[in-house]
């Protein structure tokens, strides 16, 4: 009896005790989800700080890829720029001596006949002409001779003269077509010839020239002849610049241009 009684009050003491117990227990779970929660909320915000330091690596990355870029592309630049800087200086250059060339043999051929029809056999690049060839332009000088539209000639050669290669040329072909049969045609071919060429219009000049050398009775056409092959060669075609060369020399043996003719010849090899 007295054991019986023992066990019911310890039952009874337990049962007494269970609530606070229960209590307890909770507030240890509940402590620990809230340590839980602010683990997971540490966490979450290393994550997001990994997470922008790999954007922010990967944005550095392409700032450092388009700066390479754009730094190639300056180099790249920079290289054109030099290159067509020395194609410009080199085409000045060019120019500058197109117009020294032609600006001395205006000078000459004005000084000797400014408006006969087959005046002088000055050469094209300011050559020396021969006793023959001086005592034959003093001659013409003295006695020009008289030219169909000579006043419309002397206006188109005056520009040239004065520079005006674009209008000189336009005056010119207007010439050739107003007075085809007049005796200044040659000269008019052969100067419109040589201001084409200073323009850069090697075809065009190469042509003009072509027509004053088929007058070959004119003192003009070994002068024309030695332009082309001149022509001929700064294009880059030396097959036709020493056939024109060497046409000088067959048709027009003792003259300045054969001369010339010889020496650029010589200076290719031939």
């Amino acid at each position: 009896m007295k054991g019986k009684w023992t066990a019911v009050m310890a039952a009874g003491l337990l049962a007494g005790s269970s609530p606070a117990w229960a209590e307890s227990q909770g507030q240890q779970i509940l402590q620990l989800q809230q340590q839980v929660a602010v683990m997971q909320g540490e966490i979450q915000s290393l994550i997001a700080v990994q997470k922008a330091s790999r954007g922010s690596q990967s944005a550095l990355g392409d700032l450092l890829n388009r700066s390479q870029q754009m730094q190639q592309e300056i180099r790249e630049l920079r290289g054109e720029l030099e290159s067509k800087t020395h194609a410009l200086t080199a085409a000045q250059q060019e120019t500058d001596t197109k117009l020294a060339a032609l600006s001395a043999a205006v000078a000459s051929s004005g000084a000797a006949t400014a408006v006969t029809a087959s005046s002088s056999s000055v050469a094209v690049l300011n050559q020396a002409p021969s006793s023959a060839i001086a005592a034959e332009a003093s001659s013409a000088a003295n006695s020009p001779v008289q030219g169909l539209g000579q006043a419309d000639y002397q206006r188109a050669f005056d520009l040239l003269r004065s520079g005006k290669y674009g209008t000189a040329a336009t005056a010119l072909q207007d010439f050739i077509h107003k007075y085809p049969q007049s005796s200044l045609v040659v000269d008019a071919y052969y100067w419109l010839g040589q201001a084409q060429y200073v323009l850069g219009q090697n075809d065009a000049a190469i042509k003009s020239l072509s027509a004053a050398a088929q007058h070959t009775q004119s003192s003009k056409a070994p002068d024309a002849l030695l332009r082309m092959g001149q022509i001929y060669q700064a294009i880059g075609q030396p097959a036709k610049a020493r056939a024109t060369f060497n046409r000088i020399l067959k048709q027009f043996p003792n003259t300045p241009a054969a001369q010339k003719a010889q020496t650029q010849l010589q200076a290719s090899g031939q």
